[in-house]
């Protein structure tokens, strides 16, 4: 069996991230990711200033700036009614701009970001099981491109494989303890933005008509733009019968985002998905932890996916580091760690959730906006684009006050309807105060659900079944002539002499 220090599953942004600063502390970490890279994922590939920060401090800023990336240093968001808000990107570490860039290129090279760093990155390698001895995980059990299993001890195993982890299911955190159900769906495609060169290819834009969200990334290399809708699930599912005629209905349907595209050459094909529930995993455990979507997912209609994930990845690895050799002190880093991880993720968590309903703006969101065109030397200022850069939470940029004051402007601007903007207030305004109340509270793997923010209705698969030694070794290298060891659950009180792929009970 070979013996490393850190094992872990998954190449792309938790899994380099964690990588790269396992191996410049030294550690003797091997990745393993059974795509090859290039490679590509589904994504929104939005990479705020956080993340930004992140590639700098993994070395992989300079070879994605050699992409040619749109630096969009504006934002511009439209409202019904024709309330827009326009601002300028604050400084997030060194960037006050976003970048946009393709998976395929951009996840190529974090993982050369790593090996530079010293990181073993083994692609085409697929993990089967973990192994377990004396209650923790102690290694994988895998098989490498050509087909023969291996056994890699490890102080350590990290999941980053992703929300359908394999490392999540084989440690018993498959199922979350807290989701919300999305009720839209992503329809996106790549074309050739016919504003490249001008301001507004130096804009991340969106438009908010009736109850769909549309929205232009300029992306990398220029002019190549994302173009996205994010409206009811269903339009996913005629998108996929009908392409063409759904998009059409999409542009017809928002006039403003329409307009930006208009003239666009060169159109990609039309992607899209439903499968977009949020949730939380127990993401630590005895030898492991998840990082990146392998341990929480948010609606990727705010765009932090990525930085969380770079983040996550980074910061798990620095809590692990030094502390590998003490398997007692290593369990309570990773324990830290996570609940720093809910900390940080929480309430993106919810204002993502919040996006997420399938419902006209709110009128009170509206007038808010609507007072933000004053800029932002006026000091109720919202700057929204805090929210998606996490330079600050929405309860920070939406305080209370505010709040009531959106709701006392939409009063007055619908005089008709005030009884009714009041009663959908109210339970908003409960909702925002459960939230304030539950970001200060920090419970621990809390499944208390907040009213109005998560969803109900969302539903989970069962975990992937274990795959059999012999069907998965192919054609059956050497290693693959010995039989499967016999699976059993270690006891508290006894300490197995060889390692097995039982699991013990995630405790709560």
């Amino acid at each position: 069996m070979e013996q490393h220090d850190v094992v872990i599953v998954g190449a792309r942004l938790a899994g380099t991230a964690a990588a790269a600063e396992l191996a410049r502390q030294g550690r003797d970490v091997v990745v393993l990711d059974r795509a090859r890279f290039p490679s590509d994922t589904l994504s929104t590939h939005v990479m705020f200033g956080g993340g930004i920060d992140e590639l700098r401090r993994m070395g992989a800023y300079d070879r994605i700036a050699a992409l040619d990336p749109s630096y969009m240093r504006e934002l511009e968001i439209h409202f019904d009614g024709g309330v827009t808000v326009q601002e300028r990107w604050g400084a997030c570490g060194e960037a006050d701009w976003v970048w946009c860039i393709p998976r395929l290129e951009q996840d190529a090279i974090l993982v050369e970001a790593a090996r530079d760093r010293g990181a073993d990155v083994r692609e085409g390698w697929e993990v089967l099981d973990v192994l377990w001895r004396g209650g923790r995980v102690a290694g994988v059990r895998c098989r490498d491109a050509d087909g023969a299993v291996h056994e890699l001890g490890a102080k350590l195993v990290i999941g980053a494989d992703g929300r359908r982890s394999t490392i999540s299911a084989r440690v018993g955190a498959w199922t979350p303890y807290r989701g919300s159900r999305n009720g839209r769906g992503l329809v996106f495609r790549y074309l050739d933005d016919p504003q490249a060169g001008t301001r507004r290819n130096e804009t991340l834009a969106q438009w908010r008509d009736g109850d769909s969200f549309c929205m232009v990334f300029p992306s990398a290399p220029r002019p190549r733009t994302v173009a996205l809708v994010m409206g009811p699930a269903s339009d996913v599912t005629r998108a996929r019968k009908d392409p063409e005629g759904t998009w059409a209905e999409f542009l017809r349907r928002h006039p403003g985002f329409a307009e930006r595209i208009a003239g666009a050459t060169n159109l990609g094909k039309i992607r899209s998905t439903a499968d977009v529930s949020a949730y939380f995993r127990a993401s630590s455990g005895p030898g492991w932890a998840l990082a990146g979507d392998a341990g929480h997912f948010k609606d990727p209609v705010i765009g932090n996916g990525q930085r969380d994930a770079l983040w996550m990845g980074r910061s798990l690895a620095e809590a692990a580091a030094p502390l590998l050799d003490d398997p007692g002190a290593l369990d309570v880093a990773l324990r830290r760690w996570e609940q720093e991880r809910d900390d940080e993720c929480l309430s993106a968590y919810h204002f993502a959730n919040n996006e997420t309903r399938i419902q006209p703006q709110s009128p009170i969101l509206i007038d808010i906006a609507r007072r933000a065109g004053r800029g932002r030397a006026d000091p109720l200022s919202p700057d929204l684009g805090d929210l998606f850069q996490r330079v600050r939470t929405q309860q920070d940029v939406l305080p209370v006050r505010r709040l009531a004051g959106g709701l006392a402007g939409a009063v007055r601007r619908r005089p008709r309807a005030a009884l009714r903007t009041i009663r959908e207030a109210i339970p908003e305004l409960r909702t925002d105060l459960a939230i304030r109340a539950e970001v200060r509270a920090r419970r621990f793997r809390s499944t208390r659900p907040i009213g109005g923010s998560e969803h109900p209705g969302w539903s989970w698969p069962p975990p992937p079944a274990r795959r059999p030694i012999a069907a998965a070794e192919g054609d059956g290298a050497a290693a693959s002539e010995r039989p499967a060891p016999k699976r059993r659950r270690p006891r508290a009180t006894t300490v197995p002499s060889e390692t097995t792929t039982e699991q013990p009970k995630v405790p709560a």
